[in-house]
């Protein structure tokens, strides 16, 4: 009866032991965000030029979509290469003025890469001092900005042609 007392008792630790895993070792913290902001503007009237004959870009219509994009190993310390990663992606839009605004995941110990892509448009670009108007589709190039954490990155422009 001790013998078997006895074993209970050390069963009983060793669970107790084995469920006291520390709660952390198996949760995150929440990423903090660096605010990345910039103007969006497209060529909707070739009739417009600045006083030196250079063409002049209006703002990119309201709610136009910039899709950012990275791979989500890109935001841990350490990478597992047996473990396939997704594509993290993150979406704004274009407000009246113009500008954009996101907030996005960023680390404090190595810089991290996202893809900007400018999603395609179609909107009327008026072609001649007469007022012709044509329906334009209006791209942009793929370009990416480099985060830390704690830092804001404004200026990133896209300008679609």
């Amino acid at each position: 009866m001790k013998k078997l007392f006895s074993i209970i008792v050390i069963a009983l630790m060793g669970a107790l032991v084995l469920s006291s895993c520390n709660k952390n070792d198996y949760e995150t913290e929440p990423l903090k965000t660096v605010n990345v902001s910039g103007k969006v503007e497209a060529r909707l009237d070739l009739t417009a030029v600045d006083e030196y004959g250079y063409p002049v870009y209006q703002n990119a219509p309201s709610g136009t979509r910039i899709i950012f994009k990275t791979d989500a190993s890109n935001l841990c310390k350490t990478v597992d290469t047996n473990y396939e990663y997704s594509t993290l992606q993150y979406e704004t839009t274009v407000d009246n003025n113009g500008n954009y605004s996101i907030d996005l995941p960023a680390v404090n110990f190595k810089p991290v890469t996202y893809t900007i892509i400018p999603v395609e448009f179609k909107a009327n670009q008026r072609q001649n001092a007469a007022g012709a108007v044509i329906e334009y589709n209006y791209s942009a190039s793929d370009n990416s900005v480099t985060v830390r954490e704690g830092e804001v990155k404004y200026g990133i422009d896209i300008m679609y042609n």
